[in-house]
Order: C-alpha cells, then structure tokens, then sequence
C-alpha cells in the first residue's frame, strides 16, 4: 500500500510540474535548426563556434554603421493571453552604434494587430554597446488588448560589429506574474 502512495505522489509531482511548465512560443530560438522559421537578411549567420545553449548561435557581423540589418519572426499569441515574457541570451563583440541612443544591437518585441499592424512603439528587451559576454536579457510585459501577434526583432540598428544571439524565448505569463506589472 505504501508504494502505491508513494507512486501516486511522484506522479502527482511530475505532473504538476509539466503542468505549471511553460512553452516558448517562438520556433527554433537556440537556431539548433540553422535559420528556419526566421526571415533573415544575408549578415545573419549560423556559427557552431561561439554558443550559449546547444550547438549553435545566431551570429550578426556588420561592418558599417549604415543599416538597420538582422532577422525577425512573427507568432501568434495564443487567446486570452495578458501578459509575456520575453528573454534571450546576446553577445556583443565591438559595437559601435550611431549617434541615437536607440541605435546598435537591438533585441525588440512588436505587438500586430489583425491587420499586422504594429501597436504602440513596441518594447525594447535590450540594446547593447561595446563588448559583453553571453548575458541574458529578459522583461515581463502586458499584451495589448486588440494583439494578436508579435514579430521578434534581432539586429544591428544602425550599428557596426558583432552581435551573438542564442535560446530566444518568449513564453505565456499566468494571471499573478500579469498582477505585478
């Protein structure tokens, strides 16, 4: 009898474990499968060298100042949705950004409409400068009302050097992590 307890508790572990686990909503965020299910201009590249998870990175390498160059993805947001948290793990190797403070390697979220127009100014998860070693950018935001998807932007905005990016994820909040916004 004391087995059958005991396997009913683990059960009932595991399964409220996957229950409360989350799904990353955007395909292929470690780029384990090269750059499918990202649309990407010809700077984006996949590299086995220099990674955060997996096997590979996505890697961004720009020479001039002069574009606005990198890869996007656009998703559904599942219904009922209030709130997202978005993360990612970036690298930066010399990167110079242009005059504007909202210039050089560019991690953004934009909200679609069902027309997939952006709502709002979209939100900013990190921009970065200079060199930095693998560390994780993340924030928690409310969804727009009339979303109905969002696009992920990765990219040197106007900025020239290189740009590392690794286990992109963008997963549902629950009702209390909305709460606290």
């Amino acid at each position: 009898m004391k087995i059958y307890t005991l396997l009913g508790c683990v059960l009932f572990f595991l399964l409220a474990h996957t229950a409360s686990a989350q799904k990353n909503l955007v395909s292929n965020g470690g780029f384990e499968d090269a750059l499918s299910d990202w649309t990407a201009d010809n700077t984006a590249k996949i590299t086995p060298w220099d990674y955060k998870g997996g096997k590979n990175a996505c890697a961004i390498i720009v020479y001039n100042a002069n574009n606005w160059v990198g890869l996007s993805q656009s998703v559904r947001i599942p219904k009922n949705t209030l709130g997202m948290e978005f993360s990612g793990w970036l690298k930066t190797i010399n990167v110079v950004k242009g005059d504007d403070e909202w210039k050089g390697a560019i991690f953004n979220i934009e909200f679609l409409d069902k027309a997939d127009k952006k709502i709002g100014d979209g939100e900013n998860i990190a921009r970065l400068s200079g060199d930095h070693d693998w560390e994780q950018a993340k924030k928690q935001v409310k969804v727009p009302a009339t979303a109905v998807s969002f696009r992920v932007l990765l990219a040197m905005g106007y900025a020239s050097g290189t740009m590392l990016i690794d286990d992109i994820t963008a997963k549902v909040l629950n009702a209390e992590e909305v709460a606290k916004l």
